[in-house]
């Protein structure tokens, strides 16, 4: 089985993705894929193509992708309308084809593999699920949790909520919604229960 795991940012899906790592899911860790792209040659030469010179730097030896920099082109001082989609269609092809890789190695053993992608559907990994789960919390909590984590203002964490799917869309599109408003004993629970459904293959 392949289960599609998504939400919006500073909702808490890591977590539950620990939680369904510990009840024997294999994990693909999208984020983690896309954090080992840094200093892919490729990636980084299309990058500084598309982005400039500002979006590069050279450290241990090689050039690396400059997060930071990167990140005000996107959603900071100076984002540029189209930027997130020139990123996306840099990235997206180098991280799907390392995504179908770990899903073939976790079937051969014959493991139900979770991908843990933000950005499941605008990838389109969702087409390849079985089911999807979307993590959603209170706007109020996700902005708190985002700028504590990634030191960002509020403002710029709104500008990264504004390029995503939202609470109704997640809700439209997913087999099952995971709310993470309330104790982490409460998330743990609400994740066992879907956990038990996917197991038994119920919704």
């Amino acid at each position: 089985m392949i289960i599609g795991l998504t939400g919006e940012s500073g909702a808490g899906k890591s977590t539950v993705a620990k939680f369904l790592e510990m009840s024997g899911f294999y994990i693909v860790d999208c984020d983690g894929i896309s954090r080992t792209l840094d200093t892919d040659r490729e990636y980084v030469a299309q990058v500084e193509s598309a982005f400039g010179a500002d979006a590069v730097f050279f450290g241990g030896g090689q050039k690396r992708v400059n997060r930071k920099a990167l990140g005000q082109m996107l959603f900071g001082k100076d984002a540029r309308s189209g930027n997130v989609e020139k990123l996306n269609a840099i990235s997206h092809p180098i991280i799907i084809a390392r995504v179908h890789e770990e899903i073939a190695h976790a079937t051969e053993f014959g493991r139900s593999v979770i991908i843990d992608a933000p950005l499941l559907f605008e990838s389109g990994l969702d087409k390849i699920c079985d089911v999807t789960v979307g993590v959603i919390a209170p706007i109020d909590v996700r902005i708190s949790r985002l700028c504590a984590r990634d030191g960002i203002t509020e403002d710029m964490a709104r500008k990264r909520f504004a390029k995503q799917k939202d609470d109704a869309f997640l809700r439209a599109n997913c087999t099952y919604i995971i709310m993470n408003d309330e104790s982490s004993e409460t998330l743990a629970a609400r994740v066992l229960a879907v956990t038990e459904k996917l197991t038994k293959g119920t919704k």
